[in-house]
């Protein structure tokens, strides 16, 4: 048998987990603003009473929806390197790159972002997420000599990679995910020798 500390903390983490549930997918139905702790009370099947137990509002709820999702995204974003501090993007094995899986697992909530601007403020910080760890975590171009600052390249890359995921989302996830991580790989290692041009109207 189960110590009690042990069997109450597992019954707090369903609980939690559930009540998360509940308001991802009021999320599909109603507008953020519009979802109140009624809402998702009765959704989840419980009461007010143990809401409040484990949550002062509806925000401090989402504030720990966001941070987990977050800090599995960051887990999943560093599995290719989770041994080493940097890792060269050339190097990067579609195996490894598990980003893609991590959201698929998630599908219910980053499916928020179809139709939507999803949970507000959700994309600015998974946003400065990707920029936190490529400035700090990858390595690009080495031994290159460029005259592009560094952060409006490391924001060009972090967008693109949000920008990835969200043309997956919209495409409801058709792609599987290990070619989702080939394309990935492929799209971040492209260094066209060409200059780009513009065509005339003329």
């Amino acid at each position: 048998m189960l110590p009690k500390n042990v069997s109450e903390d597992r019954r707090i983490r369903r609980t939690k987990r559930n009540l998360k549930r509940a308001f991802t997918m009021l999320m599909k139905e109603k507008t953020y603003r519009s979802i109140t702790v009624t809402d998702i009370v009765n959704r989840a099947d419980y009461n007010r009473t143990t809401f409040y137990r484990h949550y002062q509002d509806k925000e401090e709820l989402v504030q720990e929806l966001v941070d987990d999702m977050i800090a599995e995204l960051t887990k999943a974003f560093r599995f290719p390197y989770k041994n080493n501090r940097f890792v060269k993007v050339d190097a990067l094995s579609p195996s490894n790159v598990i980003i893609f899986d991590h959201i698929l697992k998630n599908a219910d909530f980053y499916s928020l972002w179809k139709n939507s601007e999803g949970i507000p403020g959700f994309q600015d910080k998974i946003i400065n997420t990707f920029i936190e760890l490529h400035k700090n975590d990858i390595v690009y171009f080495p031994n290159q000599q460029t005259e592009m600052d560094d952060d409006y390249f490391i924001t060009y890359r972090a967008y693109g990679v949000w920008g990835l995921i969200v043309k997956w989302i919209k495409d409801d996830f058709k792609t599987p995910s290990h070619d989702m991580a080939i394309q990935l790989i492929k799209i971040i290692n492209y260094h066209p020798r060409e200059k780009y041009e513009t065509r005339g109207m003329g």
